[in-house]
């Protein structure tokens, strides 16, 4: 996965996934940042808690599929 949240990216980020930023600002708004940001981290660091992906980019880990 790419790992590219980082602090000098983050407003190319918000420009290059408009529907992903408008969906985490509005579980920001619903939610609070306290809860979202954590698991957002978590996702960027390895952990698969948050995944997005959009015109190409990718951002988080992906959860392993699970087989029935």
């Amino acid at each position: 996965m790419s790992n590219i949240a980082k602090n000098s990216q983050k407003s190319n980020l918000r420009e290059a996934m408009p529907v992903t930023t408008a969906f985490i600002d509005a579980l920001r708004a619903a939610f609070g940042a306290d809860a979202i940001n954590p698991s957002i981290k978590s996702g960027i660091n390895g952990q698969p808690t948050f995944y997005a992906s959009e015109n190409g980019i990718e951002v988080g880990t992906k959860a392993k599929k699970v087989q029935a």
